[in-house]
Formats: structure tokens, C-alpha cells, sequence
């Protein structure tokens, strides 16, 4: 199937289409701090580079005929000294070392000092020599704002920067949060395909490419739900087909031991006896099998409804099955009796419950001796938020060995040698394991204190009952 593009951008026209506004917000800025500058040097606030050299131009006659050179008759920011034709000091605000510098240029005849720095020599009437140094530079006419501010010049270079590098921020943020959101789409279509949330309808974005990996993974989640859909309607159909077959077992399963009882009831010898009790021992065993089936079944099966029961009403419950329990096996079952708090709740599927229950006792019983006891107890346990109500099942028997404490609850486990059972074959704990977790709770295996092997399960109690 062909992947649907509804983009109507590409990844190379929108870096285009970034880049052109980027650069035409820098070519605004630029325009902007020329506007400004030009029209305060139009209006006088910025007086000219040269203005100083025009200052002392006009200032000329004045430095050379007046008795005394005062700073009055000097642009502002000039510095000056006088000397005598022989280069002796006389008067003037250079210091000491720029005296010095200032008479060796009257020398060489050099105007160019450092920087921006030049000289002025002027001849005086009154046989001196005034040296004044003034620079080629603009200026706020304001003298408070020259002193508190770099030259107009500078600071027209450093505005722009300040303001490229804001520019360059926003426009970068703006695209960055413009390409987050539509490759957003991206993130939300995988995490449903990871959650296995196949019901969905297709998302575009703006952006070629992206629509192209958005299409594809389209088609991968359609795949994917057909091949899901397929794989559970098999599994559904198998089990279907086992339940069916099972329940078909039992009709001529039913007659064959129907039968076998009917001989036994009449007059058989020795060799026909042993053959019948041998039918019905491998109707016995049929029999088991088909109910290891329903368990596996059973256990992969949906999750029930769930109904609240208070611990009293739960524990009646399990102690009126296990009573059902020891009169048919014929072993002692001891209820201890426990604090409660007989008011709490609990929310559990009965069935699942029951079934967990008879599972774990009937693992007990099995391994119990016939002079032994089995002893149940139900408590509140846990602490903070998270209490349960937990069954603790203690038998007689031998107890679980290393390996058996580690593997007792997986499937078709039979390792345990010194628990073996012709009637055990490694399906009552992993079952009972799945309904408990099903119900929110969960399952421990050890070794009793006293000996013998004590299975718990834990169911966890509503919290604020």
C-alpha cells in the first residue's frame, strides 16, 4: 500500500523558510540602530567624529594670541600643554609622561598619537609653543550620557549584538517548539504501537518526511493488529476446540467407568478383578488429566468481575470450603484464630479465590501425613498503605527443598523429589499464583519453622475500609 503524503512542507523548505526570516530579523535589527543613529546625528545629539578638529580650528587665533591658554578655549576632551621653544614645561593638564610624548612628536613633527589620539601645534605670540591632543571621534553632545555611555559608535555596535543574540534566541526557540510539535507525532503513534493501543486513526503533520514515517508506521500498527487479531482468533479457536474436545472425553469416559463399577459389583475371579481395577485406575488418571486441562484453560482465561467482601465474610468463606475439603480427603485442618480486622475489605473474584484456596490445600493434604494436620490461619498484614489479608497454609510434610522454594510455582514443575506425588503434576501453585495476582495480590512459598512447607497468598485489603 502506498504511503499518503499530505505534507505540504518539506525538512528543506522549512530550514529555508528559518533561515530567511532569520536573516531578514538580523537585516531588521541592522536597520533599525542605523535609523536610530542617523537621525540623532541629524539632530545634533551625536556630534561628529571630526568635531573637535573643527573646534580647534575655530579656536586657532584664540589659543595663539591670548596672554594665557585656558581649557575654555578647548573643545571638550582635550588635553593640552605649553612649552617654551626649548622644550621647557610650562603650564597645561598633560601629565608628566604625556608631556614628554607630546614634545618628542613637536620634534619629529608627528600628529598621530596612539589610538585615536592626534596632535595640534600651535605657535604662540608670546614665544611659546601650545601642544594640544584632541581624538577623531563621536560624541554625545549630552555630557552625561558621554560619561556614563561608550562612544555612540561603539555602542551602536554593541546594541546590534545584544539584539542579534536575543533575535537569535527567540526565532531558534519559535522553530525548535514549531518542529517539537509536529514531530510530537512521532512519539505519541509509537508509544500507542508499544502499548499495543492499535486503535488508532493515521496522523499528518505539516512535514513531508514526517508523514512519510507517520504513513509507514500506519501500515506497521495495520500489520501489526491483523497479525494480533489473527494470532488471538487462533488461540481462541484452539481452545474452543480443546474445551470441546475435553468435554467430548468425558461422555465415554463416564461409560467405561460406568461399566468397569457395574463389574466390579459382580462376580469376577482374581485376573479379571486386577484387569478392572485397572480400567477404572486409568479412568482415574484420564480424569486428571482432563482437569490439569480446565486449570491451564481456566487460567488463561479473562479476568472475572469482582465483588467487596469483608475479611470475616471471606474467611467463613475459606473455612467453610476447607471443612468440604478435610471431610472428603480425611485430614485433620486446623483454622487457627487470629487478630483480624474482621471489618476491612477486600475486592476479589470468589471463584479465582476459591480455586486458589483449594489448589494450596490440596498441595498440603497431599504431602501430609494421615496422622497429620494442616494447619490455616488468616491475618491482617503489610504496613502503610499497601495491608493485605493473608491465608498462610502450613502442612506436615517434608517441606520444599532449595530448588523447589525457587521453581515450586512454575508450570509443570516436578522437580521437588521430596514432595513427589503421583497426583502432583506442577500445575495447583502456577495456577493458583495467576488467579492471586489477578486479584491484585500475590503468592509466597517457604519452609515452616515447626518443618513441613507453608504456602501463603495475599490479598490486598481497599484501601480506606
Amino acid at each position: 500500500m502506498e504511503v499518503r503524503i499530505r505534507g505540504s512542507r518539506t525538512i528543506r523548505s522549512v530550514f529555508f523558510r528559518y533561515i530567511c526570516f532569520y536573516t531578514a530579523g538580523a537585516l531588521f535589527w541592522l536597520f533599525v540602530i542605523f535609523m536610530v543613529y542617523f537621525i540623532l546625528h541629524v539632530t545634533g545629539e551625536i556630534l561628529p567624529a571630526n568635531h573637535m578638529e573643527v573646534q580647534l580650528n575655530a579656536s586657532a587665533d584664540d589659543i595663539r594670541k591670548a596672554p594665557k591658554v585656558t581649557e575654555d578655549m578647548l573643545p571638550k576632551g582635550c588635553t593640552y600643554g605649553v612649552y617654551e621653544y626649548d622644550g621647557t614645561w610650562v603650564y597645561g593638564t598633560f601629565s608628566p609622561e604625556e608631556a614628554v610624548r607630546a614634545w618628542e612628536h613637536y620634534e619629529a613633527n608627528s600628529i598621530y598619537d596612539s589610538g585615536k589620539g592626534y596632535y595640534r601645534f600651535f605657535a604662540r605670540d608670546t614665544k611659546e609653543v601650545c601642544i594640544v591632543r584632541y581624538e577623531i571621534a563621536t560624541q554625545f553632545r549630552n555630557t552625561f550620557l558621554d560619561e556614563i555611555l561608550p562612544s555612540p559608535d561603539m555602542l551602536a555596535v554593541f546594541s546590534f549584538v545584544g539584539l542579534f543574540l536575543v533575535h537569535t534566541v527567540l526565532v531558534s526557540r519559535h522553530y525548535g517548539r514549531y518542529m517539537r510539535e509536529k514531530i510530537s507525532a512521532l512519539n505519541e503513534v509509537t508509544a500507542k504501537i508499544r502499548n499495543q493501543d492499535l486503535e488508532f486513526e493515521e496522523e499528518h503533520s505539516e512535514i513531508k518526511e514526517v508523514d512519510e514515517v507517520l504513513g509507514s508506521l500506519h501500515q506497521m500498527k495495520e500489520a501489526l493488529r491483523d497479525s494480533l487479531y489473527r494470532q488471538w482468533n487462533l488461540e481462541k479457536t484452539k481452545e474452543e476446540q480443546i474445551a470441546a474436545l475435553a468435554h467430548d472425553i468425558k461422555t465415554p469416559l463416564t461409560v467405561i467407568r460406568g461399566n468397569a463399577e457395574l463389574l466390579a459389583e459382580g462376580r469376577l475371579d482374581e485376573s479379571e478383578k486386577e484387569f478392572n481395577r485397572d480400567i477404572l485406575q486409568s479412568a482415574s488418571i484420564i480424569e486428571e488429566y482432563l482437569m490439569i486441562l480446565n486449570e491451564i484453560l481456566l487460567a488463561r482465561g479473562e479476568e472475572k468481575e469482582r465483588q467487596e467482601y469483608s475479611c470475616a465474610e471471606m474467611r467463613n468463606l475459606l473455612k467453610e470450603r476447607a471443612r468440604i475439603l478435610a471431610k472428603a480427603r480425611h485430614i485433620e485442618v486446623l483454622f487457627c484464630k487470629t487478630d483480624l480486622h474482621e471489618e476491612r475489605k477486600i475486592l476479589c473474584n470468589e471463584g479465582q479465590i476459591m480455586r486458589v484456596f483449594e489448589n494450596i490445600l490440596n498441595n498440603a493434604m497431599d504431602y501430609t501425613p494421615a496422622d497429620g494436620k494442616v494447619k490455616i490461619r488468616a491475618e491482617t498484614a503489610g504496613e502503610g498503605a499497601s495491608k493485605y489479608l493473608a491465608v498462610i497454609v502450613t502442612d506436615e510434610g517434608p517441606g520444599f527443598t532449595k530448588e523447589g522454594l525457587e521453581c515450586a510455582a512454575e508450570q509443570f514443575y516436578q522437580g521437588d523429589k521430596s514432595r513427589n506425588s503421583k497426583n502432583h503434576y506442577g500445575i495447583g501453585l502456577y495456577t493458583a499464583e495467576r488467579f492471586v495476582k489477578a486479584q491484585g495480590g500475590y503468592l509466597t512459598i517457604e519452609n515452616a519453622e515447626t518443618g513441613g512447607a507453608e504456602v501463603s497468598f495475599y490479598m490486598l485489603l481497599c484501601p480506606g475500609s
